[in-house]
């Protein structure tokens, strides 16, 4: 689970990249807003080595519209990373 952030750098699910985003808890979930709009694959900050976030497509998608840069997911698929 995350708690709200913003300005997070958020690794895209399996992809060894992230983008930048603002994250919102609203009840159970994760609101995920990218910084850029769209998320495109092949325009990832890459690699994902100092992103701050993860956000998985598993056990369920929940609400993912990269073209329009807003994923909906319940809170334990967007997890903070944890750098030591």
């Amino acid at each position: 689970m995350s708690k709200a952030f913003m300005g997070a750098t958020v690794q895209y699910c399996g992809h060894d990249g992230y983008f930048l985003a603002d994250i919102h808890e609203v009840g159970n979930t994760n609101v995920i807003n990218a910084a850029s709009g769209r998320v495109d694959i092949d325009k990832l900050t890459r690699p994902a080595k100092g992103a701050t976030h993860i956000l998985v497509d598993f056990p369920q998608a929940g609400f993912w519209k990269p073209y329009k840069g807003i994923f909906v997911v319940p809170s334990n698929q967007v997890r903070e990373i944890v750098n030591e």
